[in-house]
């Protein structure tokens, strides 16, 4: 097929998004030369989620290694949201098999909630609180030590140490979406679950939310993201998968397509999804 092969992309040196288009984002790509170790940290299998006689997700399976980004792109109501949630052990599979860092994450959830980082469009922190109180009251869940040190890092690290003590309601989206990145994280996770993190960004923002996956990916943490933006996708992942009316479909590996092929591809199949 024409445009799957190997290329190296540039490196650019901007942030501007003219019309829209992706010209000044950095590319991030890595590989094992970086020592990442391929131990796997997910490991979902035939997973289904029926709702009535509707199945929203359909015996999807899917591994994930320490240090790999599986970026999943798909419709609004793919069925994206819900693959995650399972993953997140926030919501029970109708059938299939989940296991995170080795253990069964349907019949002992309370047991790997404590690996997970989740980052969903619930907010899943109390708006009334600040910041810091949201991280310092579920930082004390997870038993996280030098807390306090740990909660002024966070903030530091994605921009919100001003805002450290205002309450959470008064956010925009994209310092929500900071927070929850930081709360993610509070607990030094090892498998990210990031359903659609760029949705509603501004530019600044996109580009921190790439740059921190990007970061996360080389600290050898095993992540699947969500979007339906091919181009962000790609520029983060390294592996990529297509889910459309609740079936998920391998696609490629990022050295073997280029972002314009896996484009093309997705294009292709949300018209024939259509016409189905």
């Amino acid at each position: 097929m024409e445009g799957w092969k190997p290329r190296n992309l540039p490196t650019f040196q901007s942030c501007n998004l003219p019309n829209g288009k992706m010209e000044g984002w950095k590319d991030f790509r890595f590989s094992s030369r970086y020592g990442i170790s391929h131990t796997m940290r997910l490991r979902a299998s035939q997973l289904t989620k029926d709702f009535g006689h509707r199945s929203i997700v359909k015996n999807a399976t899917l591994s994930v290694n320490a240090g790999e980004v599986v970026a999943i792109f798909g419709p609004n109501g793919a069925g994206k949201t819900t693959f995650i949630k399972i993953l997140a052990t926030l919501l029970k599979p109708t059938s299939g098999k989940l296991e995170i860092e080795g253990t069964d994450a349907i019949a002992g959830y309370s047991d790997v909630r404590s690996m997970l980082g989740v980052v969903i469009h619930e907010t899943l922190a109390y708006p009334t609180f600040s910041p810091y109180e949201n991280l310092k009251f579920f930082g004390n869940m997870y038993g996280v030590k030098q807390l306090e040190q740990r909660c002024m890092t966070l903030l530091t690290e994605v921009g919100l140490q001003r805002f450290a003590h205002e309450p959470l309601h008064i956010f925009s989206r994209g310092m929500t979406q900071r927070f929850m990145i930081a709360r993610a994280l509070l607990h030094h996770p090892s498998v990210l679950l990031l359903d659609e993190p760029f949705s509603g960004l501004d530019a600044p923002a996109k580009q921190f939310v790439l740059e921190r996956i990007a970061q996360e990916k080389q600290n050898g943490k095993g992540i699947v993201i969500t979007t339906h933006n091919t181009e962000l996708g790609y520029l983060v992942g390294t592996r990529f998968f297509f889910m459309i009316n609740g079936g998920l479909e391998e696609v490629a590996q990022k050295e073997e397509i280029t972002a314009e092929a896996l484009l093309l591809m997705y294009e292709k199949k949300m018209q024939s999804s259509l016409s189905v």
